[in-house]
């Protein structure tokens, strides 16, 4: 049996901003995803959903607030700018 693992993988994603004092927006809560080789999907959803925040996060743009994206074997929050550029 081939142990095919997922292309891109996503662990309990959070990504909170602060906006000022005590006020944060929750963009993304909880985000589990795992797409595996050659799967294709839609994301969708209402405006204001978290899919661009979602579609940074993927894209390396930005980073999660917490959670786990690894990617080349280490989590994306722990890698510089110039390695995920």
């Amino acid at each position: 049996m081939i142990d095919v693992k997922p292309t891109i993988y996503l662990n309990d994603i959070h990504r909170t901003y602060d906006m000022g004092g005590e006020v944060q927006v929750h963009a993304l809560r909880e985000i589990n995803l795992q797409i595996m080789p050659e799967e294709m999907l839609a994301i969708m959803g209402p405006s204001g959903s978290g899919k661009s925040t979602l579609m940074h996060i993927l894209g390396c743009l930005d980073r999660p607030t917490s959670g786990q994206y690894p990617l080349e074997g280490q989590d994306v929050r722990q890698k510089t700018d110039d390695e995920l550029a």
